[in-house]
């Protein structure tokens, strides 16, 4: 029994130098997805902010103008904080409203990948279906 709790000790000993591995691979991989999304709103600053505000063909959200600063600057600036792991905590908070107002206002009634690219290589039956709703 006592060699048996010592080869575990090892093992713990061994992988706890791959604790943050997981953490550090997710950021790696939203981080930019994040960032070239808020690249898109602010490059895109009127017609975003159109769409945000508009009730007949977009979201209808109040201050479409904010709005669009606020989401394009949390996903800009906030993924690339969360790319060099800084005040990954502090970002994770304006983040996850703009998410869940994206899950909420967008992706629940039209699918998730309602506003994808046609021409992106997910593109399929179902996004083209989904654009056609918005």
């Amino acid at each position: 029994m006592q060699t048996l709790s010592g080869l575990y000790q090892q093992f713990l000993n061994v992988i706890k130098h791959t604790e943050g591995l997981a953490a550090l691979m997710l950021r790696l991989y939203l981080a930019p997805v994040l960032m070239q999304a808020g690249y898109n709103k602010l490059s895109h600053f009127e017609d975003t902010a159109a769409w945000f505000g508009n009730p007949d063909w977009g979201l209808g959200l109040p201050m479409p103008e904010v709005m669009t600063a606020l989401a394009a600057g949390t996903e800009l600036f906030g993924g690339f904080l969360l790319l060099i792991g800084l005040a990954t905590r502090l970002v994770a908070l304006p983040m996850m409203v703009t998410m869940l107002v994206a899950v909420f206002a967008v992706h629940l009634p039209n699918g998730w990948l309602a506003i994808a690219d046609p021409s992106s290589w997910l593109a399929n039956e179902q996004v083209l279906a989904s654009a056609e709703k918005l």
